[in-house]
C-alpha cells in the first residue's frame, strides 16, 4: 500500500514532465487528503507521453476500448488519453481534481468506485460544513 508520501517519492523519480500526465482515482485521492493509502498509482498521459515512454522501451498492452497502457516500476499504470476534466498542482505534482476524479469514479461504476465515491461525497460535505 502507499501512502502520500510514498507516492510523492515514486513521482518525483520517474520524474514526468508536469502537463503531460495527470494523477487520478485512489492516488490523487491520497493526495487530496481523502484516502490514507492507495494500491498503486494510475495516470492518465498525452500521446505525446505515452510516446515517449514507449520510445524509452516500455511495453504496453491495448484495452477493449482501444487505449493503451504501460505499467512501470510495478506501481504506476500510465493510461493513454484517459481524460479528467480539470487537474492542478498538489505537492508539485499534477494532480487530477476531487470533482474530476468523483465523476470519473462514477463512471467506472465498481463497488470499490462507490465506495470512494462516499469517501469523497462526505469529504466535500465536511469541507462545506
Amino acid at each position: 500500500m502507499l501512502i502520500k508520501e510514498d507516492i510523492i517519492r515514486i513521482m518525483k523519480e520517474v520524474n514526468l514532465p508536469l502537463g503531460e500526465y495527470w494523477i487520478s482515482s485512489g492516488a490523487g485521492l491520497v493526495l487530496h487528503g481523502i484516502k490514507e493509502k492507495t494500491n498503486d498509482i494510475d495516470l492518465g498521459c498525452t500521446s505525446k507521453l505515452f510516446d515517449s515512454l514507449i520510445n524509452k522501451g516500455y511495453k504496453y498492452k491495448t484495452l477493449a476500448d482501444g487505449r493503451r497502457v504501460i505499467e512501470i516500476n510495478g506501481s504506476i499504470e500510465v493510461i493513454e488519453n484517459w481524460f479528467v476534466d480539470e487537474v492542478e498542482t498538489v505537492n508539485e505534482l499534477s494532480v487530477a481534481t476531487i470533482e474530476s476524479i468523483r465523476k470519473q469514479k462514477l463512471k467506472l461504476g465498481r463497488e470499490k468506485d462507490f465506495r470512494d465515491i462516499k469517501l469523497i461525497d462526505d469529504y466535500l460535505d465536511e469541507m462545506q460544513g
